[in-house]
């Protein structure tokens, strides 16, 4: 036999064996997922779970979310924290809004502070929120700094400024909310007035007032 029809026809074979190989792996997932969706919410787990022993993080993340979409809260955050430990950025931003709602501020730092540190700003706003819950408020602008821009940080950076006595930054914060946005900077609005109420700075408050 010619040698390179040999080695042609190896090649195909090993192709073959690592598209099944490949095939195999994600199949269960699959399998899980679309049994998911037809209700078939046992079978889909045990397929989730196989897949998961294979290797996917994938699977645990929609495992999680059958769990919390089924109200199985505590079953989903098992897989969640599961999916963390493999270094899942989305699933510790599921868990730190979680312990957000639950007022477990602590929880929301130690899943937050890695990923913030690492140079990840889209949890800047609910990382700074559990500082300022906590009465942190010097961790807190540290945090929010990183993300200044946004509307949203903005009104809970004015308030962290605004609790350490630097009314001047909280000020100048919640003036950027309202007057460099379109939208979104309705509670920097607030703040604003309120701040002018409390110095009496009556025709401030008027130029303001309805402004937003």
């Amino acid at each position: 036999m010619n040698k390179s029809i040999f080695y042609d026809k190896w090649s195909l074979m090993l192709v073959v064996l690592l598209l099944t190989f490949t095939s195999c792996n994600s199949s269960n997932e699959d399998k899980a997922e679309r049994l998911d969706r037809e209700g078939k919410t046992e079978e889909a787990i045990k397929l989730y779970e196989q897949a998961i022993e294979e290797g996917s993080v994938g699977a645990i993340n929609k495992l999680a979310l059958l769990y919390s979409n089924t109200h199985q809260p505590e079953k989903a955050k098992e897989y969640y924290k599961m999916a963390v430990a493999k270094g899942d950025k989305e699933a510790a931003g599921i868990l730190a809004n979680f312990s957000l709602r639950d007022e477990k501020y602590e929880d929301v730092i130690t899943y937050l502070k890695p990923i913030v540190d690492a140079g990840d700003t889209t949890q800047v706003y609910t990382l700074g929120s559990a500082y300022v819950k906590l009465g942190q408020y010097e961790d807190a602008v540290q945090v929010l700094l990183k993300n200044k821009n946004s509307v949203y940080v903005k009104t809970i950076l004015g308030t962290a400024y605004y609790e350490l006595g630097d009314k001047e930054n909280a000020e100048k914060y919640w003036k950027s909310g309202v007057y460099d946005h379109k939208s979104g900077g309705i509670n920097s609005y607030n703040k604003l007035l309120e701040l002018y109420k409390e110095q009496g700075r009556t025709a401030d408050y008027n130029a303001l007032e309805g402004a937003y």
